[in-house]
């Protein structure tokens, strides 16, 4: 029978009410003989006693020593069961325990768990020595935790079996119990929580990294007491210093704490003082060296690999020829001097812990662990982080386990983040606001962008403040408007207004920065007396999102009267010090009546503000205004002027595309099957990446590792090797695309002609008029779906200057086959016409066509024909992966210089959303930049993530496709090439009803210039499809069938 078994076999019998009494008679009489046998001054005690003999004979006292530890400042020792596989009590749990009791105070009334407990000596000196509450002994070893009870039986119960309270109160065997558990294993997987965790746990790796993969079975005797001198790689920094198994223990720690928890470790010094204090500060951890000595080196452990590590990875390790020693050797002289049966010593260190901004930093740790990033701790470095970046982290994990998505913000700005803004406009700056007349855009230059085209005609003439002309000056100017530079006196400003009566001031005036209700009754009265002008006051530099009684005083006295309705106050966020990167802007009395006009530019422009970006700034918001009693509402002054619109824009905002819709967007029934975004989860990988994108210190080389990633990315998905050099980064897709129109404007020196499929996706025709392009319609029918061929290019009255095309085709869905994709490249090419290939649903095949979309359905692989001197491709993460609301994609460009030439136009993702991007790409590397991750592991999460999302859009497309069919409304295509989260179908006479009868919306059919035929983008949550499908039956099977 094995010693794991007989040792488990007292136990149960010991635990066992019916048998405890003769059980523990057992156990201290096997204590007594163990004792009896211990030898004194060489001269051995065993007695000859029948009984004596009878326990000489029992296989636990051949198996088992005993151990008597006089305990300081007890008159009882404490006496041990030990085990060849357990360690006995030596320098190490000494100093540790030495530690401990330095202060018993702080264990008072505490839970604790101990790491490592061996024999569970400490655990129950602990209870001996302090208050502690209770004690929970861990231990990996299986023989180890069977010791440990045994241990709490011997010194917590008498001869006869009566309990010995702990210093507590508690029974010794109540208050301490043994389980076994690969650290804090265990009570994780019962969310249990402590006051105190303790632990002394190995810091030298294994000589044998096989054993980590050992399966063979049963452990043997050694490679248990392995497991208390030696640990194994986790893949992580630390495991060059021999402190990977702690620096685990760290992590986990976290997750296991009660509020205004600590931890307590004993490590041997010699990773050094600098080592150690960096893996605590790394985890968020505050530590503080409360205790050390020096000890002899134990002949028990090999420290070859040590050696190893500093030849590896060019460190050294602390090592002392004698107690007194004031400098250290390495490990390579400590093993030599060993190797000359000489001493060698290191530090014994007993460091106590506390999380740094603890509540924030648990929340956010337990958050990781819920969404199974545990992982993602390796790789993250909590030193660097302040206390509001952890906070926000805990509230962004929090959504983020939630939902697990990163949606599309609204236009301008979600109600929830407009709700908050103007909740702290009303409350920190008496400016009464309301929500719906409040516009958040991006970087103040883009809003005052989407400002200037909505109101002024081209050529029109613009005040500009000296101080601003670096923030929006070449704005300006791009739009065709001349700018006259003033400088920053208001007097002298209002004079220059009078004087050269330009069409719009943009103004910042110094005397804002300590502003009086004079200065701003002048102001006013300037633009009550110009009424035909527009004054947009930038008070930006003066906005602060606090508390502080002075603060944005230009706010509150605006907010004691009526202002101007041609006077609108600019705001941008720009004195963020966390993330200077994130940039919010908001307008400020701005006329209702440019709200729809701004909502225009803005998805035609930038499209959407960054998720991530906007909730930064609700969190900021939100956490000001938890606590303040709510005021008596004031009622808004709302600016109902009519606020003057370009008749460019007003024709725009005619377009079916922004036409209203048939049903209110705020219906509660209404499923949105006109919504051409994916809402799926994001993918781990792409999770984990944002996280690191918060956390890791900045670095200019970015843009150029993401380049190279998107390079990676294509090689993989196209298998086409693009130059970096050609690779352009934005906020998204849309934003390189009014980029590229701008660039095309300047090469051509006049608009540039567009080439758009009627069948194109409905935003493109208004995006190209926007940003001054001239629409040329591509012919197309519905017997082809909608696609185009050589002939309808050939067939166009003008030749255009560019070609646009979606592949695959948005709204039918259909892909170009490799034929169709070579002919019209080719056809483009040898007419000397751009085309751009528009690839961001590439990746959402039809699950029929393999586990990767085939590379020939893409158009990047015919640059190896001439170049692709011709053509533009666009691509990014908001569709395959789910992540529209990131805001990131790239284009590819003929060459170097079309690509630098664009990306001087288009602003950079702010550095956390780069790094993300990095982290999602990288996976399609062919090695690991750094070898902390298996790339090949993180593609294929990624396959296996996009094959399930391809399965699932396939299964709902194949749904709809036979319910059409079956109403002969399909588009009698039968191909496998489709892709992408929509379908056409012919319900075009029916979109208004379907809307108002079933609250489903359907694009309508002007919306992609297909008459009859409408777009129906099935990429809703499971429950919402699920339902919408039943509606769009019973619909349609009450109507009569529909002929083609």
């Amino acid at each position: 029978m094995s010693d794991i078994t007989e040792l488990n076999r007292l136990v149960e019998a010991i635990e066992n009410e019916s048998t405890r009494v003769e059980a523990l008679r057992h156990l201290h009489a096997l204590a007594e003989h163990l004792e009896a046998r211990m030898p004194i001054a060489g001269i051995s005690k065993a007695s000859k006693s029948t009984e004596q003999q009878k326990l000489a004979k029992d296989p636990l006292a051949a198996m088992l020593n005993l151990k008597v530890i006089p305990i300081p400042g007890s008159a009882s020792p404490l006496k041990l069961f030990l085990h060849t596989a357990v360690f006995s009590p030596e320098e190490w749990a000494k100093t540790f325990a030495e530690g401990l009791l330095k202060k018993p105070e702080l264990f008072r009334g505490k839970t604790l768990v101990e790491l490592g407990t061996g024999s569970g000596w400490i655990s129950l000196l602990m209870l001996m020595r302090t208050q502690a509450a209770s004690i929970l002994g861990l231990d990996i070893n299986p023989i180890a935790v069977a010791i440990a009870k045994l241990n709490s039986w011997l010194n917590g119960t008498t001869n006869d079996g009566t309990p010995i309270n702990s210093q507590f109160g508690a029974p010794f065997t109540q208050a301490f119990l043994a389980k076994e558990s690969d650290l804090l294993g265990e009570p994780l997987s019962r969310k249990a929580k402590f006051d105190h965790i303790i632990g002394c746990i190995p810091q030298v790796l294994h000589p044998d990294p096989r054993k980590l993969a050992d399966e063979s079975g049963e452990r043997s005797h050694k490679d248990l007491y392995d497991l208390s001198n030696y640990c194994f790689q986790q893949g992580i920094l630390e495991d060059r210093f021999g402190l990977p198994l702690i620096a685990r223990a760290l992590e986990e720690a976290q997750l296991c704490l009660n509020p205004g928890g600590r931890l307590t470790l004993v490590l041997g010094g010699r990773p050094g003082p600098q080592a150690i204090d960096q893996m605590f500060r790394r985890r968020g951890w505050e530590p503080t060296l409360i205790w050390s000595r020096r000890i002899q080196q134990a002949d028990d452990t090999d420290l070859v690999s040590l050696v190893e590590i500093e030849r590896t990875h060019q460190i050294r390790f602390n090592f002392f020829l004698s107690r007194d020693s004031q400098n250290p050797v390495s490990a390579e002289t400590a093993v030599t001097v060993l190797g000359k049966n000489e001493s060698i010593y290191h530090d014994l260190l007993v460091y106590q812990a506390e999380t740094e901004h603890e509540n924030p930093t648990f929340g956010f740790v337990s958050n990781l662990h819920k969404l199974g990033l545990d992982r993602l701790r390796k790789e993250l470095d909590f030193s660097i982080i302040s206390e509001e970046m952890v906070s926000f982290l805990n509230r962004f994990s929090h959504e983020l386990l939630a939902h697990k998505t990163l949606p599309y913000p609204h236009e301008c700005g979600d109600m929830s983040l407009r709700t908050a803004l103007s909740r702290f406009l009303s409350n920190y700056c008496h400016h009464p606001t309301k929500p719906e007349t409040l516009f958040v855009g991006p970087e103040r230059a883009q809003l005052l962008a989407l400002v200037l085209k909505a109101i002024l005609p081209p050529d029109s003439t613009v005040l500009l403040s000296s101080s601003l002309e670096s923030v929006y000056r070449t704005t300006i100017e791009s739009l065709g408007l001349k700018v006259i530079l003033g400088n920053d006196d208001l007097s002298e400003l209002i004079h220059l207004d009078q004087l050269l009566k330009p069409a719009a001031c943009i103004l910042a005036p110094q005397q804002l920065a300590h502003p009086s209700q004079l200065m701003l009754d002048h102001l006013f009265a300037q633009a009550r007396a110009n009424p035909d002008r527009f004054y947009l006051i930038d008070d930006s530099a003066q906005f602060n999102i606090g508390s502080e009684l002075n603060s944005n005083m230009t706010l509150r006295m605006a907010g004691r009267q009526r202002l101007p309705e041609n006077l609108v106050f600019l705001y941008g966020l720009i004195k963020n010090t966390v993330f200077p990167d994130f940039e919010l802007s908001f307008l400020v009395n701005a006329p209702e009546a440019w709200m729809p006009a701004l909502e225009v530019g803005a998805e035609l422009t930038y499209s959407r503000i960054p998720y991530q970006v906007q909730l930064y700034y609700q969190w900021l918001f939100e956490e000001l205004l938890a606590f303040p009693f709510p005021e008596a509402d004031v009622p808004p002054v709302r600016n109902q002027s009519n606020g003057r619109v370009a008749k460019l824009i007003e024709e725009i905002s005619a377009d079916p595309v922004f036409a209203p819709k048939p049903i209110s967007l705020e219906d509660e029934r209404l499923i949105r099957f006109d919504y051409g975004e994916v809402e799926y989860p994001v993918p781990e990988l792409l999770i984990k990446g944002v996280f690191k994108g918060f956390l890791e210190q900045d670095s200019d080389l970015l843009p150029s590792v993401v380049r190279h990633r998107v390079k990676a990315y294509l090689e993989f998905t196209r298998r086409t090797t693009v130059s970096e050099e050609r690779i352009v980064l934005g906020k998204g897709v849309f934003p390189v695309l009014a980029a590229l129109m701008a660039t095309l404007t300047q090469r051509l020196g006049r608009p540039p002609v567009v080439a758009l499929p009627l069948g194109s996706y409905g935003p493109l025709y208004t995006l190209v008029a926007y940003h001054g392009g001239k629409v040329v319609e591509v012919k197309t029918d519905e017997k082809r779906g909608f696609m185009v061929d050589v002939a309808a290019i050939d067939s166009m009255d003008v030749k255009p200057d560019l070609v646009w095309l979606t592949q695959p085709n948005n709204p039918s869905g259909l892909f170009y086959d490799s034929q169709a994709v070579e002919s019209i490249y080719k056809a483009c090419s040898q007419r000397g016409i751009y085309m751009l290939a528009d690839e961001i649903f590439f990746l959402l095949s039809d699950n029929r066509l393999g586990e990767w979309t085939p590379q020939s359905l893409s158009f990047l692989p015919l640059i190896n024909t001439d170049g692709g001197k011709y053509l533009f491709l666009t691509d990014g993460v908001a569709k395959a992966f789910a992540a529209g609301g990131l805001r990131a994609g790239f284009l590819v460009c003929p060459d170097a210089s079309f690509a630098s030439q664009i990306q001087d136009l288009t602003p950079l993702p702010p550095r956390s959303t780069l790094r993300a991007w990095d982290t999602l790409y990288s996976a399609f590397l062919e090695e690991s930049p750094h070898l902390l991750v298996d790339v090949k592991e993180e593609l294929d999460g990624l396959k296996n993530y996009l094959i399930e999302l391809r399965s699932e859009l396939s299964r709902r497309r194949k749904k709809l496709q036979t319910l059409f069919k079956e109403h002969d409304v399909d588009d009698k295509m039968d191909t496998p090439y489709r892709g992408g989260i929509f379908l056409m179908a012919k319900l075009g006479k029916f979109r208004n009803q379907l809307a108002t009868d079933k609250q489903l919306l359907i694009n309508e059919d002007a919306w992609s210039r297909t008459p009859e035929w409408s777009r129906v983008s099935f990429s809703v949550p499971p429950d919402k499809f699920d339902e919408a499908f039943d509606r769009l039956s019973a619909f349609l099977g009450s109507k009569k069938k529909v002929t083609s």
